[in-house]
């Protein structure tokens, strides 16, 4: 019997909600939202690419309910994060996709530099078992990129973990490591300070087969001035 999986990619809206704040701050405003926006291209194209070789749908997670029929979340069906903090927020979608889903995975737009090989390999670990499974993608600051499952989980359980610090990923894997068998996925960087610009532009020009969105997101950081990289030894 085929296993059915939706990934929900979590989204904000530039002009409704602030956006890469840190970014934000060395960047602008502008280059900071139009990173988010292209970055979050490129992940909403890693996951319709992945849709074309397993049962999978994508979706839209978007923070803000106004935004919902906003035409940047066309592409994908879409619903509403929910108020609160980000255990809570991520535990609705979770749960609500978990009614209409086999398992559900969870992705920002933060790792424009994952792949169709990370997804599926997720999506068939989870879709692989009807005990209950899960699939974790460490990210290198201490948090997690990816998070996948088949079952309920209690709402505490992702309440309960303190977000945003270098421990949050073991946190979360400490609560779930009993509840069912973790694959682990490739251990990759999110994008939150001006440095980790560079190590995303690496790690694009390291494909060996890039979408189209993430070489437009190469030229996109390419673009960026030069002045911005100095002192970190990339100009």
């Amino acid at each position: 019997m085929t296993m059915y999986g939706a990934i929900a990619l979590f989204v904000k809206t530039p002009g409704i909600s602030p956006v890469k704040t840190r970014l934000a701050k060395e960047l602008g405003v502008e280059a900071a939202e139009s990173f988010h926006l292209a970055a979050t291209r490129a992940v909403a194209a890693v996951i319709n690419a992945s849709a074309k070789q397993a049962a999978l749908q994508g979706v839209y997670a978007v923070a803000e309910q106004s935004a919902l029929s906003d035409d940047l979340w066309q592409g994908l069906p879409c619903l509403w994060q929910g108020e609160g903090g980000l255990g809570e927020r991520m535990s609705l979608v979770y749960e609500t996709l978990l009614k209409q889903y086999d398992f559900v995975i969870l992705v920002g737009a933060d790792i424009p530099q994952m792949t169709v090989t990370h997804l599926l390999k997720a999506a068939d670990w989870l879709a692989r078992d009807e005990h209950a499974r899960f699939a974790f993608g460490p990210s290198v600051d201490g948090g997690f990129w990816l998070f996948g499952g088949n079952c309920s989980l209690p709402h505490n359980l992702w309440t309960d973990v303190t977000y945003s610090v270098a421990d949050t990923g073991q946190q979360f894997l400490n609560k779930i490591d009993s509840l069912g068998e973790v694959q682990t996925i490739t251990p990759l960087q999110d994008v939150d300070e001006l440095q980790d610009l560079i190590h995303l532009h690496e790690s694009l020009r390291l494909l060996s087969d890039p979408m189209p969105e993430q070489l437009e997101l190469i030229h996109f950081l390419e673009s960026l001035p030069l002045n911005f990289f100095k002192g970190f030894g990339y100009v």
